[in-house]
């Protein structure tokens, strides 16, 4: 599940040296006819598939150019038909290191790196239902921000996630063939996207695209439950819409929907996300004003110190 944030693991937006932001974010997620393999169908012992999770976020600016950022979510899922009975339990910790490299110009180049880690022991074996894969996993990713006139920004970026091997609770499993083990291979992952529109301190609004590939060719064999190791490929695109507040000190209301328009071995899923996001200057020296906030668009370092006039004009 991504991050609801302005300030996330995939965009080119940082926060100010000793500035903080952090908040909670509800994400839910729904599908009702999912891709098996290739071929597309529905299962009626399924119903509708849904998983809503509630997540702690965060973004600290060591530094104007070096951000650390962390999300921990509590994922819940169920089935409205059939006999299977849904998962509950805080899912895996995630931390990056957001850094950028270089500034050409209009030209922002980022670079980041972090992972996950699962938080307890909870069941990994068990999709669609599953809140998360038990999986550990490092990822390095490039970032590339352009802002353009009008306070139109775009964002192109691209990862590559290795994902450690998963113990379940069975000494055997079938995927392309039999394996007499109770560790599941799992298949690293390319992820990349970009995304589009108005960026400025008060107001987002973005049209994104996001495509995951996973490194393999095992599908959902007919009738049966994924796999945690199964190629699960998808194409999603959304929009992102948010709003920083005067009159309550800038906290920030974000939304977010997104579409699965195509995909392997994974359910087509509609996804929306709402997020409430604190931002609390803790700088020793603090001006007035506003707080510093997000470095969002070449020059705005230089204005750290601007009075709340200056830095809306």
């Amino acid at each position: 599940m991504p991050i609801l944030s302005a300030q996330n693991m995939t965009d080119g937006i940082f926060m100010a040296k000793n500035n903080f932001c952090g908040g909670i974010t509800y994400t839910h997620d729904s599908w009702n006819k999912y891709w098996e393999g290739t071929l597309f169908r529905e299962n009626k012992n399924l119903g509708t598939v849904t998983t809503q999770s509630i997540a702690a976020v965060g973004n600290y600016g060591i530094s104007d150019r070096f951000n650390v950022l962390f999300m921990l979510p509590y994922v819940k899922t169920e089935a409205s038909k059939g006999t299977l009975k849904g998962m509950n339990g805080f899912q895996d910790l995630s931390l990056a290191l957001k850094y950028r490299i270089a500034q050409i110009k209009n030209l922002s180049i980022i670079g980041s790196v972090g992972g996950s880690i699962p938080t307890n022991n909870y069941v990994a074996d068990f999709l669609p239902l599953a809140i998360g894969m038990q999986s550990k996993t490092f990822f390095s990713r490039g970032i590339l921000y352009y802002t353009l006139p009008h306070e139109l920004a775009i964002t192109a970026q691209g990862s590559y996630t290795h994902r450690t091997n998963v113990k379940v609770d069975r000494e055997m499993y079938f995927s392309d063939q039999a394996y007499f083990t109770n560790e599941m291979m799992m298949p690293d992952v390319v992820n990349f996207g970009a995304k589009f529109g108005h960026y400025s301190y008060r107001w987002q609004l973005e049209a994104t695209y996001e495509q995951n590939i996973v490194q393999g060719d095992i599908d959902i064999r007919r009738n049966d439950m994924p796999g945690l190791c199964a190629k699960m490929d998808f194409t999603r695109v959304g929009v992102v819409a948010a709003y920083r507040i005067p009159q309550l000190k800038d906290l920030q209301i974000q939304a977010t929907v997104g579409h699965i328009v195509a995909g392997r071995n994974v359910g087509k899923s509609t996804t929306f996300s709402i997020g409430i996001l604190q931002y609390i200057d803790l700088r020793k020296n603090k001006v007035s004003g506003i707080p510093s906030g997000p470095i969002c668009r070449p020059g705005d370092a230089n204005h750290v110190g601007a009075t709340s006039e200056e830095k809306h004009n």
